[in-house]
């Protein structure tokens, strides 16, 4: 899992990480072992209730916002007495105060917004529970509800993951892992495959991008989050596992049985065009991601690439460090790609471009869709914000906070958001994404593909000096067929946008493509 930036407090192994839809992040360091520690002496936590007190702890600490004690403590025992599972437990809430009964059995609690009055407020709830069901399920486990309640209620990545969970989380990092090859994500609640991978199980067996998962192991699949539905598809290689999706464009549900394998991902994909053009493909932010980069560039550099189109378009995101390497390619050196700010003022870090060689005289522009995040969002907002390149696509997705992975005294561990990133104008894109300067809206049906609302409300193209350039499919696949016949066979208008626009760019500069782009928009309109 290596690099990770890695630190000691309270006996705790720690891992700064930005999440994507699937991938963590790890910071790097010259030398993280280094400050490798090992966990507090044994006998330290022994006490009741000590992992929850260390994740309070953390919480207290490390979260972005200020923590609301009262929500957190809420969630954290309505989760225990959904574990319980037991129909004659009631739970009620009233404006002053909350109670929970079975039968004869009942006890009045009132939690509030100051920490050490819920806290102990809250233990006298758990030891009620444990006391009275204690046939149905030991401290241990009800410990366990109260620490996912408690972080399920925080905001959407952050998790407590078991021993085994907390292992597979940090494996995700290498690049490989055993599973089927599909790159997921959730949208309205609906967890969907984004891309199958080259040879893949998953891709033998005829899955499409846009499939919506409906079952696994015949269990149903209800407001999963996109952790657990990895843990559920990865494991290890040569065992079985059962999928059942939904194909919208059938309207049909078709169940595969797979043996999982060793995916190892080919995050970075090169192909060289007519008129000196390279396209990179970027899939995710792996730790393979930067080398593969690198033996892509050389490729490039041999067949004298002048100008590039990089594809970001269906990037979940992954590793910060792995983001800032590939800008740091496109950038002068040490100019800002991405800074991140936590709670404190003084909790913020700046991230540089890296290298001396790079190929910032070589116009660039991105194509991003609304499933590009977090650290593709990096990528494209650094290029864009630096004024060397054009994006072009959909909003992207807007996932701008830092997680940061903890290993707990027990060898589980949790997934807390520690921080947002911004682009380096100060730009916090959660709200709204990247937003592209050429607006490519979806109106060319394409089969296999789940089709989402965009967060832009675009319903019309325009072309002026004060606005962004709004393109239809349509339009874009008309012009093409009729004075660029030999580029027909694709049916990517976004890309065949991209592919004749920067052919006609000879300079680097974000403010004379967008010129160039918009002629080739009024001649598109015409």
């Amino acid at each position: 899992m290596t690099p990770y930036f890695l630190y000691k407090k309270k006996g705790l192994l720690i891992t700064t990480v930005l999440l994507g839809f699937l991938l963590l992040v790890p910071l790097g360091s010259k030398n993280p072992l280094e400050n490798f520690l090992t966990v507090a002496e044994a006998g330290f936590f022994d006490n009741e209730l000590s992992l929850f007190d260390e994740i309070v702890d953390l919480v207290g600490d490390k979260y972005v916002y200020t923590p609301n004690y009262k929500k957190m403590l809420t969630a954290s025992i309505e989760e225990m007495i959904k574990s319980l599972d037991d129909e004659n437990i009631t739970l009620k809430h009233t404006s002053d105060l909350q109670s929970i009964s079975k039968y004869s059995t009942k006890i009045d609690y009132k939690l509030d917004y100051n920490r050490e009055k819920s806290i102990a407020t809250f233990k006298k709830v758990f030891y009620f529970l444990s006391e009275d069901f204690k046939e149905k399920l030991d401290k241990q486990k009800l410990e366990i509800a109260a620490v996912t309640g408690l972080m399920n209620s925080l905001d959407p990545y952050s998790q407590y993951m078991d021993v085994d969970s907390f292992i597979r989380s940090m494996r995700d990092t290498e690049g490989k892992y055993g599973g089927l090859g599909m790159v997921m994500s959730i949208k309205d609640n609906l967890p969907y495959v984004v891309k199958t991978i080259k040879n893949s199980p998953a891709q033998r067996a005829g899955i499409l991008p846009g499939d919506i998962f409906k079952k696994i192991d015949r269990l149903n699949i209800e407001k999963v989050q996109i952790s657990e539905l990895a843990d559920m598809i990865r494991g290890q290689p040569n065992t079985n596992v059962i999928i059942s999706l939904y194909r919208p464009s059938d309207k049909k549900i078709y169940s595969y049985s797979l043996n999982r394998e060793i995916i190892a991902i080919e995050t970075v994909e090169y192909q060289m065009m007519e008129n000196n053009i390279g396209s990179i493909k970027i899939t995710s932010f792996s730790k393979q991601t930067n080398n593969q980069l690198k033996e892509a560039l050389l490729k490039a550099k041999q067949d004298k690439v002048q100008a590039f189109i990089l594809d970001l378009r269906n990037n979940p995101g992954g590793l910060l460090d792995q983001s800032v390497k590939v800008a740091s390619h496109f950038l002068y050196q040490n100019r800002l790609v991405v800074y991140t700010q936590g709670r404190r003022v003084t909790d913020k870090i700046d991230y540089r471009a890296k290298y001396k060689n790079s190929l910032h005289s070589i116009p660039v522009v991105i194509l991003i869709n609304q499933n590009s995040a977090s650290a593709a969002e990096i990528v494209a907002g650094a290029l864009r914000d630096s004024g060397k390149a054009l994006i072009i696509g959909e909003n992207s997705y807007g996932k701008g906070t830092v997680q940061t992975i903890f290993r707990t005294s027990d060898g589980s561990g949790l997934r807390l958001t520690t921080s947002k990133y911004y682009t380096p104008s100060g730009v916090d894109i959660t709200a709204h994404g990247i937003i592209p300067e050429i607006h490519i809206i979806k109106n060319y049906a394409k089969t296999n593909s789940l089709s989402f609302p965009n967060k832009s409300k675009v319903t019309s193209m325009k072309v002026n000096d004060n606005s962004l350039i709004e393109l239809e499919e349509t339009q874009i696949k008309n012009f093409v067929k009729k004075y660029y016949t030999e580029m027909t066979e694709t049916s990517d208008p976004t890309f065949q946008f991209a592919k004749i626009l920067i052919k006609n760019v000879s300079v680097a500069n974000k403010k004379k493509t967008l010129e160039k782009a918009r002629e080739l928009a009024a001649n598109i309109h015409y």
